[in-house]
């Protein structure tokens, strides 16, 4: 619908690389964040995808530990 210049849409950044080239993003003000919290089991090991999610975070420093 957006292409076909219908009206317009609000989508996360994430989707950037599914758009065609004739779309632009526009960022939105004021900038919204989340705080995404991570727990697993302390009895054995986390599910990989949630151990990629944390190491992911680490690499950005966007890891702050629980305290």
């Amino acid at each position: 619908m957006m292409e076909a210049a219908l009206g317009v849409a609000i989508v996360p950044s994430l989707a950037a690389s599914m758009l065609s080239d004739t779309l632009t993003l526009v960022p939105l003000r004021p900038r919204l964040e989340r705080r995404l919290v991570l727990t697993g089991p302390t009895t054995r090991p986390w599910h990989p995808n949630v151990t990629a999610i944390r190491d992911l975070c680490e690499q950005h420093g966007a890891l702050t530990p629980a305290g």
